[in-house]
């Protein structure tokens, strides 16, 4: 591979992919940096501990690229993938794709006419890695409740939520919260948008028989800066007991029990490169009922460490 593109690389993913291909082994191509946003063409930004220039992006900017990672907005996604030459891979943070999970659906459409794969959102990465390795133990049944952090929303999230809490704690005036339309800090609001399209995009990732498997999704927005939740309810035939569950967790590339799983919190998953997991219980009211407890960083393993290894898997 000789040559990568970062599309749009200053917003929270962009800063993501550039730190952790600096840190990948075998990641030594040449990497440019476009933007589709007026405002940040010529601006500076750092690339390998040196600094770097934004150029603005086009079909020309292109020319001698493998591989492109896509960041932004869908308005920015859908103006940059429309130049997307045809010798170029894309990779945008479609078939859905999670590493780990269905990457062989991700080098059949790189091998055939797809050339744009999809990382998808963070808690369906996060619901994944946690469903995928227990399609062993029988699983006939999930529900799961995901809190988001802020900055899902990008820095506009974040500087909102920072904003709101300075206010509160200064005990000065309330500004306008566009972002999250009412007070997010020491809070949890509902999302009104209904989560029905990521339980189907979970559905298309997951390899049956696991997404054969019925799985209900609610996902709140959480008064905090990083990092996804999970609360899980699984049902499994059989009832194999905590044993065969945690061994079966243990056993995924990509999940790491938790050492203190008690008080494991969103906190902890901070710049990890796992999905941590932390309590698992039975429910003794519900034959093969169980209940666990899982945190993972939206920006490393949910973002962008998911969309470089996609693009390891295809090229």
């Amino acid at each position: 591979m000789s040559t990568v593109a970062l599309v749009n690389p200053t917003d929270l993913v962009g800063k993501e992919l550039r730190e952790t291909l600096e840190r990948r082994a075998g990641w030594s191509a040449e990497v440019r940096l476009l933007t589709t946003r007026e405002d940040e063409v010529g601006t500076l930004t750092e690339l390998g501990g040196a600094a770097a220039l934004v150029a603005g992006f086009d079909a020309d900017a292109l020319d001698g690229v493998d591989l492109a990672f896509f960041c932004g907005t869908a308005a920015e996604l859908a103006a940059g993938l429309a130049e997307l030459p045809p010798e170029v891979t894309a990779v945008v943070l479609a078939p859905p794709v999670v590493a780990g999970v269905n990457t062989a659906a991700a080098q059949r459409a790189a091998n055939g006419s797809g050339r744009i794969l999809l990382s998808p959102h963070p808690a369906v990465i996060l619901l994944a890695h946690l469903l995928h390795p227990l399609a062993a133990c029988g699983l006939d049944e999930a529900v799961a409740t995901v809190v988001q952090p802020a900055s899902v929303q990008g820095d506009p999230g974040l500087e909102e939520l920072f904003e709101q809490t300075r206010q509160i704690v200064a005990m000065t005036q309330r500004r306008p919260t566009p972002i999250f339309g009412a007070q997010l800090a020491f809070n949890l609001l509902p999302i009104p948008a209904p989560a029905n399209a990521l339980a189907a995009t979970l559905a298309a990732v997951l390899p049956k028989p696991a997404g054969g498997r019925p799985l209900s999704l609610q996902l709140l927005q959480g008064g905090i800066f990083h990092s996804l939740a999970a609360s899980v309810f699984l049902r499994l035939a059989g009832a194999p007991g905590l044993k065969p569950v945690r061994k079966a967790l243990a056993e995924h590339r990509e999940i790491e029990l938790a050492k203190k799983p008690a008080h494991l919190g969103p906190i902890d998953a901070a710049a990890s490169e796992a999905v941590l997991v932390g309590a698992i219980q039975e429910d003794a009211a519900v034959a093969g009922g169980y209940w666990l407890w899982a945190v993972m960083d939206n920006l490393t393993r949910g973002g962008a460490l998911n969309a470089i290894e996609i693009a390891e898997a295809v090229l």
